[in-house]
């Protein structure tokens, strides 16, 4: 594990000086939202999951509301 550690270490996309000075400018605008995601490499990460998370919605669409209790009036 520590050998990983090393391996990233100055190897990284996100600049430490400008990560919490982005986080700093959010929190005094009072604008946008209550998370920030930080550098080009998370960005990536997080749509890739966000594209893989509406591909299961699209391919679960017709049949997961037919799977629940039946609406009762």
């Amino acid at each position: 594990m520590v050998d990983n550690r090393l391996e990233l270490h100055g190897s990284r996309h996100g600049n430490p000086a400008k990560g919490p000075e982005a986080i700093i400018n959010r929190a005094v605008s009072g604008q946008g939202p209550m998370r920030q995601i930080l550098c080009s490499d998370s960005h990536a990460y997080a749509t890739a999951k966000v594209q893989a998370l509406q591909a299961l919605l699209d391919a679960t669409a017709e049949t997961a509301p037919t799977t629940g209790f039946p609406a009762t009036t």
